[in-house]
């Protein structure tokens, strides 16, 4: 097994032990007994985890939005989303609500 396959193993193994903690109604030493594994090991890597995960979170910011001048009479105005990494997403004033939270929700959730 390379190296990089060995980390990816030991971040889904120790992914699937913080992810079944959540969900066992124990305490984390509980479940590391229960489970056999260390309990030390269990909690640097849940924690490493969670801090990668709110970084990732926190590293989203907003930027002021500015208006372009429209024509009144089109009809196809709405909004352009300009991503950090660079992607464009344009929406028109026809998208649905529903279907803009979920692309919003969607990229929220992706690191740029």
């Amino acid at each position: 097994m390379s190296s990089e396959n060995k980390h990816a193993y030991k971040q889904g193994f120790w992914r699937e032990h913080s992810d079944a903690w959540k969900i066992s109604g124990l305490t984390q030493m509980a479940y590391c007994t229960q489970q056999g594994i260390s309990y030390q090991s269990f909690i640097y890597q849940h924690n490493r985890m969670a801090s990668k995960a709110q970084r990732t979170r926190t590293a989203m910011s907003f930027v002021e939005a500015k208006p372009e001048a429209v024509s009144m009479n089109n009809h196809t105005a709405g909004l352009q989303l300009m991503l950090p990494n660079g992607i464009r997403i344009g929406i028109t004033n026809e998208v649905s609500p529903v279907l803009l939270k979920t692309v919003l929700t969607i990229a929220g959730g992706l690191p740029c």
